[in-house]
């Protein structure tokens, strides 16, 4: 599988030095928001559609511009994905001389809903871009059964002309971001493997003469050879897919750190009647605890997917979640196609695990119920592909669905859904309040006003007699009760500090503590610990009661959720754990045993 690699735990993400996303405030419109962008900030491509810019600022003055611009929503780092190796063996496969299933050997009934499938002359291919690192167009699985997509303006249009006027030229097949061109072959292999499912789901992708594909395979490579790319591109990518009408988008990738930019391009999918597959993870851990992203997007056409093996049992390097990660597909030792030209005919071959190869195969599926239903909405082929399980106890507790995808069911649904009318949901994205804000940055920083309370009574006396009479006796009304109310807030925080004196000893203990916060890995040091939480020093501008996620010293990969809370008399932060796993409270009274609770 590919998804990104965890980072070094004490930097924050890595970024295009100098690069950002920008999202201008709707108020904003049209060119006028662009040309009152500062000197010094460069756009390097924008998002049809979609009030977000990708630009590059020259010094740390532009940066500091945009910051407080007032027509600027929201600003990111534009952050560099990696990968984490995916398990490889390699295996030639020589053709079969019948139709068969052999990707996995799973009971997912792939031939059987094959059966049942609208014949070749009567189903339109669904168009599923695989957002990834390209395609080798070359390999015959993909040229022989015309599984590749074609722009067809492009095609019939003029060479090193932008025919079709996206500002791309000649993106006949797609398009590469990291190069910038029109090439999108695959110098990494996970891009061609990926597709290899994708494809397989409908069809014997080992036999040859291979048959006519079901779908289209539109390729977009944001990842390079070493397997990184950019956010900028990866949202890119999902627009185009969007505007060259792709029903279903598969990304076999992901990050711990949560991106408003890519949750626009979820939702602007979702919008556009558009189903995106995301893969889990391969980190073996929860979730629903330990966010990764876009798995843990919870626009209403996302599908999380968790790897299963051939005996149904969670592949034990996948991620899981009971509410986060919704399905199981095969992801275990898959054989699928990989780019080259030495090896048997139809091509190469390998076996790749991870769930970078059970999410094209809920793609690849996803894709067969809209060439079954194509009115149907993103948010009602999910439904068929999460409704149309089988149920398995080992998954329990591990999906929300607790069960892994059957082809025959999902096909079955699909027929029968084949005249129901196009309905979805209306989806208001609550996006991540960990992530920076400018207006939020601007209220946190402005000079504080006194008390808010006398600061709105002077305010409303004064104005030079344009108040009525009634508005200055309430004026003095609350001028004279001002010094009960005083007296009950006085009392209620008495009360308050009576209810929350401390649950837990505290002890002067010393960890390294890593904060996911404002999408980035930041290190502070304890000043003490408890089982209650931590407290730490940081000139950090923080915001109290936000949740964020904290990983204690060294001890696993563990990560707990927090409170941020404020101590004005220690000037100091806190971090109220909301929850802790038996391990983590292991470790933390193994750290403070025989020490003297601090006072």
């Amino acid at each position: 599988m590919l998804f990104f690699s965890n980072l070094v735990l004490a930097q924050a993400p890595r970024s295009v030095a100098g690069e950002y996303i920008v999202k201008f405030k709707k108020s904003a419109t049209g060119s006028s928001r662009i040309s009152k962008l500062s000197a010094g900030v460069l756009v390097k491509s924008t998002f049809s559609g979609s009030e977000m810019v990708h630009v590059k600022v020259s010094g740390s003055a532009a940066r500091d511009a945009l910051y407080s611009n007032p027509d600027v929503e929201f600003i990111e780092p534009n952050y560099i994905l990696s990968v984490n190796p995916t398990e490889v063996s390699a295996l030639g496969s020589a053709p079969e001389s019948t139709d068969d299933y052999n990707q996995s050997n799973a009971n997912v009934q792939v031939k059987d809903a094959w059966n049942i499938q609208k014949p070749y002359d009567q189903g339109t291919k669904t168009i599923v871009a695989v957002i990834d690192t390209g395609l080798d167009r070359n390999h015959l699985l993909f040229k022989d059964s015309g599984a590749i997509w074609e722009n067809t303006t492009e095609i019939n249009g003029v060479a090193g002309v932008d025919d079709d006027g996206n500002g791309l030229i000649d993106d006949i097949n797609g398009w590469n971001y990291v190069a910038n061109t029109a090439n999108v072959h695959d110098d990494n292999k996970h891009g061609t493997h990926v597709s290899g499912i994708v494809l397989g789901v409908g069809q014997d992708v080992t036999s040859y003469p291979v048959r006519e594909s079901k779908v289209k395979i539109l390729p977009l490579k944001f990842l390079d050879s070493a397997g990184s790319g950019s956010t900028a591109n990866a949202v890119s990518a999902i627009y185009y897919a969007v505007s060259k009408g792709a029903k279903v988008i598969n990304n076999s990738w992901g990050d711990s750190s949560y991106s408003q930019s890519l949750h626009e391009a979820y939702t602007y999918a979702y919008n556009h009647g558009v189903l995106i597959v995301s893969a889990a993870g391969n980190y073996g851990t929860n979730n629903d605890t330990s966010p990764l992203y876009p798995a843990n997007m919870d626009s209403p056409n996302n599908i999380s997917v968790l790897a299963s093996t051939d005996t149904d049992q969670k592949a034990n390097f996948s991620n899981y979640g009971a509410t986060t990660v919704n399905i199981a597909a095969p992801g275990s030792m898959i054989l699928s196609s990989v780019p080259g030209t030495g090896c048997l005919v139809p091509g190469c071959f390998q076996m790749m695990s991870g769930t970078s190869m059970a999410t094209p195969f809920v793609a690849g599926l996803a894709a067969l119920v809209v060439r079954e239903a194509p009115q149907l909405s993103a948010y009602q082929v999910r439904s068929i592909v999460l409704g149309s399980i089988d149920t398995i106890s080992s998954l329990s507790g591990k999906v929300s669905t607790g069960g892994r995808v059957n082809a025959y069911k999902t096909t079955v649904s699909a027929k029968a859904q084949a005249a129901t009318a196009t309905w979805s949901p209306a989806y208001v994205p609550d996006y991540n309040k960990a992530s920076r804000n400018v207006a939020s940055d601007a209220e946190s920083s402005a000079p504080a006003g006194g008390c808010g309370l006398v600061k709105a009574l002077t305010d409303n006396a004064g104005g030079g007699g344009n108040g009525s009479a009634a508005s200055d006796l309430a004026v003095i009304l609350s001028i004279m009760l001002l010094p009960v109310v005083i007296a009950l807030n006085l009392r209620s925080k008495e009360l308050f500090k009576a209810s929350n004196r401390r649950s837990y000893d505290r002890f002067a203990v010393n960890k390294n503590a890593i904060l996911e916060i404002y999408g980035e890995k930041i290190s502070v040091t304890t000043e003490d610990i408890s089982l209650g939480g931590i407290s730490f020093r940081s000139a950090m501008n923080l915001q109290k009661g936000q949740v964020v996620r904290v990983r204690l010293g060294d001890y696993g990969d563990e990560k707990i959720a927090a409170e941020v809370v404020w101590s004005s008399e220690a000037q100091a932060y806190g971090l109220k754990f909301l929850n802790l796993s038996d391990s983590i409270r292991y470790q933390i009274r193994s750290w403070t045993a025989g020490l003297v609770p601090s006072t």
